[in-house]
């Protein structure tokens, strides 16, 4: 497990979010969320491993945001939900992975290409780098 995704466990924890991971899931199985129970599933097994970062802030997100229902990963912004998720997961992601980067070092190609971020949250990851430095 890489330093970006046990460090986002940790959010999840100190949040006080239960985290099944999951090795046993087909690797096209989403993760998911169930708000309600303040619980996320991740499947470890996922065929695209350099997303797990972004798909478990996602399903954070999904908790924070007090979301309802089952929610499942998707890597594209469908509904207002799954749009303020990934948002949501942006704003989990950055300070942990510019921490210790300056502002003039600071690369956003490298950061969505980190996570496989999709290039339609480009615009708004370049404003949340922006206010992080802020």
């Amino acid at each position: 497990m890489n330093n970006y995704l046990q460090r986002i466990l940790s959010f999840a924890f100190t949040h006080g979010i239960g985290i099944t991971l999951c090795r046993d899931l087909s690797p096209f199985t989403p993760s998911g969320a169930n708000p309600e129970r303040k619980q996320i599933v991740i499947n470890m097994r996922w065929h695209r491993p350099q997303q797990l970062p972004y798909i478990t802030a996602h399903e954070i997100a999904h908790i924070l945001n007090e979301d309802s229902g089952l929610l499942y990963f998707s890597g594209t912004a469908k509904t207002a939900i799954e749009g303020q998720a990934n948002r949501g997961a942006i704003d989990i992601l950055i300070p942990i992975y510019f921490q210790d980067i300056e502002k003039e070092f600071a690369d956003m190609y490298a950061f969505m290409n980190e996570f496989e971020i999709p290039g339609f949250m480009e615009d708004y990851v370049s404003q949340s780098i922006q206010d992080f430095y802020s």
